[in-house]
Formats: C-alpha cells, structure tokens, sequence
C-alpha cells in the first residue's frame, strides 16, 4: 500500500510539474543550467538510493521509463521534465542514469516543487577527458637514473627500487 502511494504521489508529481513547464515555457522563460547526477526519482525518493552503487538500478529505472531528476551538489532535487519541443534532449538524459551531467532548461517551481524541462544535456566527459590526459601525461622515474620515464608507477625494471613521479 505504501509503495503504491509513493507511485501515486510521484506521478501526480510529474503531470502536474509537467504542465508548470509547458506553461512557464510557452511564458518565454530563458534557458538555465544546472548540474547533477542524474537520479531516479522512485528510488531515490523511496530510499535514497543514489551515486556509483545504484548505477545499474538507475539504468533499470530508466529504460523503463521511470521518472528521473536531477540531484544538485547543494541537494537541490529538480524533476526531469520532457521539452516537447526537443524531446530527443530527455531521451538523451537517460543514458546518464547515476553519472553527473550539466542540464540547461526552461526551470519551473510550483508549491514547493522544482523541475527542469530538459533542452541539452551534457556529461561529465570533458572533466573526465582532461583528468585522463593528465593522469596519462604523469612520468615515473628511477631515483638512479636507471632506465628511461616510464607511464606505469611500480619498480624500475633494471635495479628494483621504486619508481617516482618525475617533477616538472
């Protein structure tokens, strides 16, 4: 019975966030951006299920169409909401079920709560991409001089004592 409320309340939820966004869109409000992971609303609502353990749940979640938020850093929940003017954008959103994405959206709030009507998403590649770069940039060396800069932190292949970060 509880779980069966809890489904009733969350898509009640949603219809009603669904139509502050059409309506506070059609109004001419300007795109915001917001970033967060990307949360199923069922579980985290019910359980607080969120982040890198409930990743495949969420995924779950998702292809099944469950509703979805998103959760800001600051713990600012806004409902994921489908811009019918750029449908792919939300379609898109539920490739990032549990990872942290950057969302800009016409945002409405109405008694209390807050939702995004989702125009374009963008993962957190780029952050990862130059963590990446730099981590694969990073040299080891032997203290002896022994063999050349190596990518691999370990022992050095010619004497055995440990390998360190070269300085730049």
């Amino acid at each position: 019975m509880r779980k069966l409320f809890a489904v009733f309340s969350l898509g009640a939820i949603v219809m009603f966030s669904v139509a502050v966004a059409q309506h506070q869109h059609q109004q001419g409000q300007k795109p915001q951006t917001i970033t967060g992971e990307v949360v199923c609303l069922s579980c985290y609502l019910t359980h607080d299920a969120k982040g890198e353990k409930h990743a495949g749940c969420a995924t779950m979640c998702a292809k099944k169409n469950l509703p979805l938020g998103i959760l800001t850093k600051e713990g600012k929940l806004f409902v994921a909401l489908e811009d019918h003017a750029n449908a792919d954008a939300y379609q898109q959103l539920k490739k990032f079920a549990a990872k942290t994405v950057t969302v800009k959206g016409v945002i409405a709030t109405r008694n209390g709560i807050s939702g995004i009507a989702v125009q374009k998403v963008e993962g957190a590649t780029a952050a990862k991409t130059s963590a990446t770069k730099k981590t694969s940039a990073t040299k080891y060396v032997c203290p002896m001089g022994c063999v050349p800069p190596q990518d691999k932190l370990g022992n050095c292949p010619k004497c055995g004592m440990k390998l360190v970060e070269k300085k730049a």
